[in-house]
């Protein structure tokens, strides 16, 4: 697809269709889940086998849908999405629960000690997802992409940037640690391969529409009917909300700039039941134009301002920015009971190191506990930490009645464990 893309020559394009369209139909023997071949692509309709090889493919099936219109193709690969996002996602944005064919378990089979989560799958997410976003517009995607880049794909690589996550598990009794190599060692080469594509991520355009999908301080330049708009993001982003954007047109040039409404700052963390909030935000993005409130109009999960935009104009952006509890649809079992924290993007976790008695797996946090954040310049390469009183549960007298005792409650972000 990339080759047709730069030289034009539709016979790669129809090779890349071929090689989709071959699959499945092959002798019975060659008819495996595994591989995605035991239907034609067409016909699938859930996620099921190798999660990175399924997650390649269908960003393969989007671009091809993309460019060629193929209604089969767009409607295959979204009932796939919607499997994978409804019934197969991790809070952190991680796919493939199973080690043993590195790939989908059944529906709300979500193990978080067995989670596999490679940090290959989490990659293809981010690459099905944005494939998804061009070819529809719709924000959803980029809020699993944003789940998956800031969790998953980050955790399995180190501060260092010299030892590497396979499996990306979310609990853990101590015996988890990143690995200089790998004998299959896709991962540290795919996730060195990814961290300097990922401001390609960050915009995108259509026409006289500018998206703004991730606010990561940074500058860019678009070509417009007027010449080149350049366009400067400021924030501190992951660690808090207050964004700001300063436009600097080559000419006055009218378009439209859609800013992404995060599902972090919204009343649902993903598309779908499979999480939700147990809280409400305390308010609602605001934004400034020029240092003027406005009022935008919302648009596939954008906040849409048009204007003639003039050299030095700037936007302002607040979204809520507090710690999120969000708990799992029932039918995950290995959930029920529990709650995630979240703050912006940042999935966190709590981890043995910030405590004095080791055992966090006893460790319980009511559901009304009132929860606080700090910036820890010195922590992690600077990290907000989320505090708050906890409990620990404990055995009366080795019996089967338990009594609770009161614990101060750590926790980082999730990306940033087993250091």
């Amino acid at each position: 697809v990339k080759l047709y893309r730069v030289t034009g020559e539709k016979r790669y394009l129809n090779l890349a269709k071929f090689f989709l369209d071959v699959r499945g139909t092959g002798n019975v023997h060659e008819k495996k889940t595994y591989n995605q071949s035991h239907k034609p692509v067409v016909e699938q309709t859930e996620a099921v086998g190798h999660s990175v090889r399924g997650a390649y493919m269908w960003t393969g099936m989007a671009d091809v849908a993309a460019l060629t219109g193929d209604q089969s193709y767009v409607n295959a690969i979204t009932k796939i999405w919607e499997d994978v996002v409804y019934k197969k996602l991790y809070i952190t944005g991680g796919i493939g629960a199973e080690g043993g064919h590195e790939g989908f378990g059944g529906p709300y089979e979500l193990p978080n000690g067995r989670a596999y989560c490679e940090t290959c799958a989490a990659i293809a997410n981010v690459f099905w997802n944005y494939r998804m976003f061009l070819m529809t517009g719709d924000s959803k995607y980029m809020d699993v992409l944003e789940r998956s880049l800031y969790n998953n794909v980050l955790s399995g690589v180190s501060l260092s940037g010299d030892h590497f996550f396979y499996p990306n598990p979310l609990e853990s009794e101590g015996q988890h640690q990143r690995s200089e190599w790998f004998g299959c060692a896709c991962c540290p080469s795919n996730i060195s391969r990814f961290i300097p594509s990922m401001p390609n991520y960050i915009y995108a355009q259509k026409d006289d529409r500018i998206y703004i999908n991730l606010f990561v301080p940074s500058t860019t330049a678009f070509d417009t009917e007027k010449g080149t708009l350049t366009l400067t993001q400021n924030s501190n982003m992951p660690w808090d909300g207050n964004i700001s954007v300063k436009l600097q047109p080559e000419n006055p040039v009218k378009s439209k700039l859609y800013i992404r409404i995060p599902g972090w700052a919204s009343d649902s963390p993903v598309p779908g039941d499979l999480y939700s909030y147990i809280d409400k935000p305390s308010a609602t993005p605001v934004f400034k134009v020029n240092g003027k409130v406005v009022t935008p109009k919302m648009d596939g999960g954008y906040a849409v301002i048009s204007k003639m935009w003039q050299p030095g104009d700037w936007v302002e952006i607040g979204f809520p920015f507090e710690i999120r509890k969000i708990k799992a649809n029932e039918n995950i079992e290995d959930d029920r009971g529990k709650m995630a924290l979240q703050m912006g993007p940042v999935v966190y976790c709590a981890e043995w190191a910030d405590y004095d008695d080791p055992d966090i797996l006893s460790l319980v946090l009511p559901e009304n506990t009132i929860l606080t954040s700090s910036f820890q310049p010195s922590l992690l390469g600077g990290v907000n930490v989320i505090s708050g009183d906890g409990e620990g549960v404990q055995r009366i007298n080795n019996s089967e009645e338990i009594e609770t005792y009161p614990r101060k409650f750590t926790a980082i972000p999730y990306y940033a464990w087993a250091h």
